[in-house]
């Protein structure tokens, strides 16, 4: 079964249009006008997003420096599940490796 390729395009050229292309062009111009406008306003809005970038930056390096000096400067606890759980006996008792 061969097809001729010639035959098909003339089919498809007989075959009414699915849609009415009326209109298109200027839906296209809208299209590109409204990018440009989101790529404008992008563009416009970058200085405040960096700024917040590097606000949130700095509260949570001053966050975590406060939380730091803290618990440093708090005396430990020794129980079972605290940090230092591993000066606990049975933890000694494994010997090193």
């Amino acid at each position: 079964m061969t097809l001729n390729i010639d035959d098909l395009v003339g089919r498809l050229a007989a075959q009414p249009l699915d849609r009415s292309l009326d209109g298109l062009e200027l839906e296209v111009s809208r299209g590109i006008a409204r990018r440009r406008a989101d790529l404008n306003t992008g563009a416009a809005l970058a200085p405040v997003r960096v700024a917040s970038i590097g606000l949130a930056l700095a509260m949570g390096v001053t966050a975590g420096g406060l939380a730091a000096t803290t618990t440093a400067s708090t005396p430990q606890q020794f129980s079972t599940f605290s940090v230092s759980a591993h000066l606990a006996p049975s933890t000694l008792l494994e010997g090193e490796e």
